[in-house]
């Protein structure tokens, strides 16, 4: 008996992980999620197979085996300087996509530098799988293992579908314009 109430006290347990892990601030595209540090509100994502951007006076592109995700947020901080510098896009079944580190040609990727009163806007670019796309979470955080600090936990939930049921994904998405297409 006492090795059962033990077994069952060690499954119901809360792991150390579970305990001091980051406190889910929510939000969705068009409204705000609000954490100690800052607030975060996703304009628009949008999805292109190739990124165009121009690097020492030439254009370069990026393509993917997958899709790349391209983040606009407006971001300000609360009541200090802050530093965003990490953002992991969650798949609907669980995957994990870090930012992608190939479009080092962008001006505004991570990380953000966010003054109180000050909005500013943002991009975050990740590489999925196109079947990641719907019913996915945006994670942002000042860093990388926000222990015992919200996270800004962003649904996205609300993007505009086409007959195939996904949303539409460019043939090609350049960073450098403001309005991000070619």
């Amino acid at each position: 008996m006492a090795a059962a109430v033990l077994f069952a006290m060690q499954r119901s347990t809360p792991r150390y992980q579970d305990l001091t892990g980051p406190i889910p601030a929510y939000g969705n595209i068009g409204k705000a999620a609000s954490t100690r540090l800052f607030d975060i509100e996703v304009e628009r994502v949008e999805f292109a197979r190739q990124l165009v951007g121009k690097r020492f006076g030439g254009e370069t592109r990026h393509e993917s085996a997958g899709v790349w995700a391209i983040v606009t947020a407006r971001m300000v901080a609360r009541s200090r300087s802050v530093n965003v510098t990490h953002a992991v896009w969650e798949g609907p079944t669980g995957l994990r996509y870090e930012l992608s580190d190939r479009p080092e040609f962008l001006p505004d990727l991570p990380p953000h530098t966010l003054e109180p009163g000050l909005p500013q806007r943002g991009r975050f670019v990740f590489e999925i799988r196109p079947d990641q796309i719907l019913g996915a979470t945006l994670l942002v955080s000042e860093g990388p293992f926000p222990r015992l600090d919200s996270e800004a936990h962003v649904a996205l939930n609300a993007l505009p579908t086409a007959a195939d049921g996904l949303p539409p994904i460019a043939e090609a998405f350049d960073l450098q314009q403001a309005g991000g297409r070619p």
